[in-house]
């Protein structure tokens, strides 16, 4: 069986080399577009511009296998041997970029000037040493290269995938945790594993050479042991790195849709503010205002009736504006605290959204003095994010503000109803609150900032709200809202 293993991959060794070359192409060509188009806060994309240099360089390093036995039937022994050393270095350029890979992942555990100088002094250092060999070296000393890879590999290439795969522990120990995601962390762990078994099968296992342990641990060893040559495990390990560290991409889409909720949230308390700032403008403040043009006109009676007399009708007429400034500012007062409950979030902290909404039906009964029906149908188990209960409270709130307002009504109720689908994995969530009063003729967007304001937090939950209103019979408010169930 083995002898049969190795007969079939001489005959094809070609292909070996180049599957191996093409998995550290692909990794390369992945992470450098990534690097690209991505624009991300997180410490891993400073590091993607060397794994993508690495990727490649490996992967041109190795196809080198291929070219330059095809070239020895045509070219000159000289010139082979300058094909030879430029493989070398590109061999040491690759291992000097996993260097720099390794330690832009450990940062700050090393200085931040690190992963640059040390790439650079291998790269000038090594390039010395690899020119002095080329003078020494005949073109037929093919022993002589083997031996300089296998140092290259000893010195650089094990060393530096270490030195990742410590890298990758920390990032996903100190930089990707905090995406609370159990998967990404796991997926780099994996994928430092990998680079664990790149120094292996790439910095242990290396060119036949004249020293230990390269006399009896080396790629013809390997080969003679299993059947396999060293290119097929190399090239595992590659397609397992470029695997793992594909996913690892996640971590982008996670920042992004964080990103983009944050966004959300803060465009929603901006209109939120917008529409305080234009409820205190047109309401609280010219209701000041006007209590400030009474008192003045108080003031002025208050000098007349000094100056003709304490029983004269000026005293009177002082005395009733000053009532009338105490009530407007007490009606003033109350609308102030409105506007602070509205900002107050809901003192439930339980996941539970009947709940929430009993919560702040409660607190409207003992401001409204009127009753307020309540009624929950299906709704346990319902899978609601908080942000979304805090735009069904707002609401919740927003609605039962204008029952006490503006609609003269003497009862309203809130129903909250969920229904089952035909689609299993989803629900239907119906939120009516309804009073008894005036009503308010017909509803346009001109209708008020607070009726605006609650179908914007419709939308931004993907639902509709509709309010039905006519004169005189009434107003419904009706939220109807597509959700998840929990036990799906």
């Amino acid at each position: 069986m083995i002898d049969q293993l190795r007969l079939f991959f001489t005959v094809n060794e070609v292909i070996v080399h180049f599957v191996h070359g093409q998995v550290f192409f692909t990794l390369g060509l992945m992470m450098g577009v990534q690097w690209l188009v991505q624009r991300s806060r997180l410490e891993l994309v400073r590091a993607l511009p060397w794994l993508a240099a690495f990727g490649v360089l490996e992967a041109v390093a190795t196809w080198g296998n291929v070219f330059t036995p095809v070239q020895e039937r045509l070219l000159p022994a000289d010139l082979i041997q300058n094909l030879r050393f430029i493989q070398l270095l590109v061999y040491m350029l690759n291992f000097a970029t996993l260097f720099g890979f390794g330690l832009r992942l450990s940062e700050p555990s090393v200085p931040s000037w690190a992963p640059v100088y040390v790439p650079l002094v291998i790269v000038l250092f090594g390039s010395a040493a690899l020119a002095t060999a080329r003078a020494l070296t005949s073109p037929e000393d093919l022993l002589a290269n083997a031996s300089i890879e296998a140092l290259l590999r000893y010195s650089l290439g094990m060393p530096a995938a270490l030195l990742v795969a410590y890298g990758l522990r920390l990032q996903a120990a100190r930089l990707v945790g905090p995406l609370k995601s159990e998967r990404l962390i796991n997926v780099l762990r994996v994928a430092g594993i990998g680079f664990v078994f790149y120094a292996l099968f790439e910095g242990v296992v290396v060119p036949p050479a004249q020293f230990h342990p390269a006399v009896w641990l080396n790629t013809e060893s390997l080969f003679a042991l299993t059947g396999v040559p060293a290119g097929i495990f190399r090239s595992a390990v590659g397609a397992v790195i470029a695997w793992f560290l594909f996913r690892s991409l996640e971590a982008f889409r996670i920042e992004a849709e964080r990103q983009d909720e944050l966004l959300r949230r803060q465009q929603s308390l901006i209109a939120e503010r917008e529409r305080i700032s234009r409820d205190l403008h047109d309401g609280t403040i010219q209701s000041i205002y006007a209590a400030g043009l009474v008192l003045d006109d108080a003031r002025h009676a208050l000098a007349q009736a000094q100056a003709t007399g304490l029983d004269s009708p000026a005293l009177s007429r002082a005395q009733a504006q000053v009532e009338v400034v105490m009530q407007m500012l007490n009606k003033t007062n109350a609308e102030i605290r409105t506007y602070i409950h509205g900002l107050r979030a809901s003192s439930s902290d339980d996941k539970d959204l009947a709940r929430g909404i009993l919560d702040i039906i409660t607190e409207f009964r003992l401001r409204a003095r009127i009753p307020i029906e309540w009624h929950s149908e299906h709704c346990a188990g319902v899978d609601v994010s908080p942000e979304q209960r805090q735009h069904i409270y707002q609401i919740v709130r927003e609605a039962l503000s204008n029952v006490i307002r503006h609609s003269n009504a003497s009862c309203a109720s809130v129903v909250l109803v969920c229904r089952s689908t035909e689609n299993a994995q989803r629900d239907c969530l119906r939120l009516e609150i309804s009073d008894n009063g005036k009503g308010i003729g017909a509803v346009t967007t001109e209708s008020g900032h607070g009726l605006s304001n609650m179908r914007e937090r419709a939308a931004l939950l993907g639902g509709k709200l509709e309010v039905i209103s006519a004169p005189g019979q009434g107003t419904r408010v009706v939220l109807n809202l597509p959700l998840k169930r929990l036990n799906t």
